[in-house]
């Protein structure tokens, strides 16, 4: 690991991108506010996905790998890169990178419920879904109308070479969106 000039480092506390094993963004930023004391911010996101069994709600860290921690950095970096699940603290050029404060906060702005963004996926007249469940599964289809008092949604099939609309479980059906933020 290249050395750091300590003459190039703020002495007062920055925020810095933190890199930690996959999936180990949430025990890692428990342990970091615990174990080292310092602010963490390790936003999340939140949307449903087509599983085997239908759909369901996943939670995934909105920077894969990463989080945010707020320290001085000559005096915690060797305590932070110490906690478990930590692999270093991201460095351009062999100096750690400060991430600027707006940066976080207008990623905040846009958090909610601890540090979670639900991604809501409409579903609208028009709008192109895959049926996640039932017979019709695997099958993608255009939603043509929605009836929000039976929890249903109308969509257009192509059924022996002819279009017919089908009523289905509005819980059946996802937009043909592959991951929430993905390009459209």
């Amino acid at each position: 690991m290249a050395t750091f000039d300590p003459n190039l480092i703020p002495a007062e506390p920055r925020w810095y991108c933190i890199r930690v094993r996959p999936k180990q963004e949430a025990v890692s930023a428990r342990m970091l506010r615990n174990e080292a004391d310092i602010e963490v911010f390790c936003p999340f996101i939140r949307f449903k996905r087509a599983r085997r069994g239908g759909t369901m709600w996943v939670t995934e860290g909105m920077f894969p790998g990463y989080l945010f921690g707020r320290f001085a950095f000559a005096e915690h970096h060797r305590h932070v890169v110490s906690i478990s699940g930590v692999s270093t603290i991201v460095r351009f050029g062999g100096q750690p990178a400060v991430v600027p404060d707006e940066i976080i906060a207008e990623l905040r702005a846009h958090i909610t419920d601890q540090e979670t963004i639900v991604i809501p996926q409409p579903i609208e007249p028009g709008t192109e879904v895959k049926i996640v469940e039932g017979a019709y599964k695997g099958v993608k289809a255009i939603v043509s109308r929605l009836l929000p008092a039976r929890e249903r949604v109308a969509v257009l099939l192509e059924v022996l070479g002819m279009e017919r609309e089908v009523e289905i479980s509005a819980a059946a059906v996802l937009p043909g969106a592959a991951h929430p933020l993905a390009p459209k």
